[in-house]
């Protein structure tokens, strides 16, 4: 069977005077227990680039990943990155996966690379572990919502790999939302229009009753 997490960072990097290090799995969450209990072998983890075009980037990413769950006790014998440099059969790779990661980044473009490829056909058969992060953890949704940045308010949806029924906000902060002026005066905008109809109503409301109390009057008098 199908084992998913779902994270928005499992934590595999540090800076350390601005400078990225590797780090061990985040096990605040005891993620790393709950993966291992899942594993019946270790033995091949497979790494999904968000953009297939950016090796050196995407060489630099998996081997933080990678060193990461071995620095967390992982101990898998193949190690396997799959971009546009990959030519071989991706289901019989995916199929013999203990392992299957999905990173984060540029969501659409993911899953653009996804789609490409058949990833959704291939994961529907597939029996074991996958981790998303980030966008990874977005894009395993039947229907992906992607809100809106700060350069642009639209909120996007597609069809996802439709590993799991729910859809996440990974790096979702209140303090972020509250604070950051794009979604603070988003916020100013919705307080304001709120406002202004609570006073329409309110004076809606007076006339109604006016309107009443003076018809009430006029009965009385006849």
């Amino acid at each position: 069977m199908k084992h998913v997490f779902l994270t928005s960072d499992v934590g595999c990097i540090k800076k350390i005077d601005g400078v990225r290090m590797v780090s061990s799995i985040d096990d605040s969450n005891g993620i790393i227990g709950q993966i291992k209990s899942c594993l019946i072998k270790e033995d091949t983890f497979i790494y999904f680039a968000s953009d297939p075009t950016c090796p050196y980037k995407t060489d630099m990413y998996a081997k933080f990943v990678f060193d990461s769950f071995k620095l967390s006790g992982f101990d898998f014998k193949n190690y396997i990155i799959i971009d546009d440099r990959f030519n071989g059969d991706l289901k019989s790779i995916v199929d013999s996966a203990d392992v299957i990661f999905l990173t984060g980044g540029d969501t659409k473009t993911q899953m653009d690379f996804f789609e490409r490829i058949g990833l959704r056909d291939i994961l529907k058969d597939y029996e074991g572990v996958i981790i998303g992060q980030s966008a990874g953890s977005m894009n395993l949704a039947n229907l992906v919502v992607c809100p809106p940045e700060k350069e642009d308010i639209s909120t996007y949806t597609w069809n996802g790999l439709g590993i799991v029924d729910i859809n996440i906000e990974p790096h979702f902060s209140e303090d972020i939302f509250y604070k950051d002026d794009f979604y603070s005066n988003k916020l100013k905008e919705l307080i304001h229009y709120m406002h202004m109809e609570m006073v329409l109503i309110f004076i809606m409301m007076v006339l109604i009753i006016l309107y009443m109390v003076m018809y009430i009057i006029c009965l009385i008098l006849n």
